[in-house]
């Protein structure tokens, strides 16, 4: 389901009357909170839906295991990495 389609789906099941330009300005609105808060370090939670969050990962070395390169090793620098968990009522419908 893209953007458009969900915009559409949320209008028709909405017990208020709001229409697709509102719903549409709710998602923009709600992306744009979502990305500014994970990116300030705080942990979003979508009720029913998800926890967003942003982790440290930290340095590691490894080697290449394929290719010319076979057996150099290389360091992937600490970084931060974007983290999704699907809340659990919403995981109960997948078992």
């Amino acid at each position: 389901m893209n953007k458009i389609e969900l915009v559409k789906k949320i209008t028709e099941v909405s017990t208020e009357e709001v229409n697709q330009k509102q719903v549409s300005a709710v998602l923009a609105a709600l992306e744009s909170v979502v990305r500014d808060t994970v990116i300030a370090g705080d942990e979003v939670t979508v009720p029913g839906i998800c926890k967003v969050k942003s982790k440290v990962v930290k340095e590691r070395t490894g080697t290449i295991m394929m290719g010319d390169r076979k057996g150099e090793t290389y360091t992937t620098p600490e970084h931060k990495e974007g983290s999704v968990k699907i809340v659990t009522s919403l995981k109960k419908v997948f078992e």
